[in-house]
């Protein structure tokens, strides 16, 4: 059975940290959902590029997939307190799924106290909200991925696919892209 994978737009999210990953994941075969944080399926990004999810966050609130996916970009500020977001991370973080989150998402995991047990990296720009981060641009920790930015889209989603299917179909995606 094909692994799922739920990534979650937010307006302001950072394009090439929701659209890299959407991309390689769809290259590794992994079966990707895009869902709006609101009303409308069409989502603004920072740059102001309009991108279609396939579907509203609400429409997924029982369903669990194999990996949730959350981009970066200044929209974070404003959804950390969105109780279907947080619920999401911590069923996926029960159920130890994997939870992935890129530039200024990380502090949705610090929100919810993960970063007291799991190794976290972020962008620099909110690096001062956490008491403790490891340098490395993407940094995995049992099922959580954590990465700095847009220039290190590639490496998180990779690390991904690692994490969902095995090191050596993301060495060929990697191979494929000429990482």
């Amino acid at each position: 059975m094909k692994k799922e994978v739920l990534i979650i737009l937010h307006p302001d999210f950072e394009e090439i940290e929701a659209v890299t990953p959407i991309d390689i994941l769809r290259r590794a075969g992994l079966i990707v959902h895009i869902a709006s944080t609101s009303n409308d399926l069409e989502v603004q990004s920072k740059g102001g590029i309009q991108i279609k999810a396939d579907s509203l966050l609400s429409d997924h609130e029982h369903a669990i997939y194999d990996a949730l996916v959350i981009p970066g970009g200044p929209g974070i500020f404003k959804i950390r307190d969105h109780s279907m977001i947080q619920k999401k991370i911590r069923e996926f973080h029960k159920l130890k799924k994997c939870i992935a989150c890129i530039c200024a998402a990380p502090l949705l995991l610090l929100d919810q106290r993960l970063n007291q047990t799991f190794a976290m990296t972020c962008h620099p720009s909110v690096q001062a909200e956490f008491p403790a981060l490891h340098p490395e641009a993407t940094v995995r920790d049992k099922h959580i991925i954590t990465s700095k930015g847009a220039g290190t889209a590639v490496p998180f989603a990779l690390a991904i696919i690692e994490y969902l299917l095995n090191k050596e179909i993301a060495q060929n995606i990697a191979d494929a892209i000429c990482i």
